[in-house]
């Protein structure tokens, strides 16, 4: 039979690997944003979902209390982006700067929490999620939701933690 039908036992080989050459760039290579640091090997799963989610986030519209794709204000986004995967946290940045454990500027890692203080008021009053690199992701108030600089002279001027939340 297989001397007639040669393609009977070629058919199976070439759809298996067909299936397999085209699931693996699309699980194992995400895309990220232009302007996104590349991320760490040693990653972990969780912070590297964290990351991935946030990505998709980016260029969403700012609107104050906002925590939907149509409109998301800094602290709305990190309850979206960690919300996804079952964390719980405070709806305000004030909130949630006493959450999780204190981490030092030179120690922050992907997935982190970055804080600054009298932007917008006094006290803690924005949120970003770190991404490595001195970048961090946040809803800006003018242009939404983009990727930032902690070297920018405006977010090292009011830098005031980070925070670790998952590991």
């Amino acid at each position: 039979m297989f001397n007639r039908y040669p393609f009977l036992l070629i058919l199976p080989l070439l759809l298996l690997a067909a299936a397999c050459s085209s699931s693996v760039s699309t699980v194992d290579h995400p895309r990220s944003p232009t302007g996104a640091p590349p991320l760490p090997a040693d990653i972990s799963s969780g912070r590297k979902a964290v990351i991935m989610e946030s990505y998709e986030w980016m260029g969403v519209p700012y609107r104050y209390a906002g925590n939907t794709r149509r409109g998301v204000d800094c602290s709305g986004l990190v309850n979206a982006v960690f919300g996804k995967f079952g964390v719980t946290l405070p709806r305000r940045a004030r909130d949630l700067f006493r959450k999780g454990r204190s981490v030092n500027r030179q120690s922050l890692s992907p997935g982190d929490l970055v804080f600054f203080s009298n932007t917008a008021g006094k006290g803690i009053t924005h949120v970003g999620i770190y991404l490595g690199h001195d970048s961090f992701i946040h809803s800006s108030s003018s242009r939404g939701v983009i990727i930032s600089s902690l070297e920018d002279r405006y977010y090292r001027k009011h830098y005031a933690g980070g925070r670790m939340i998952i590991r």
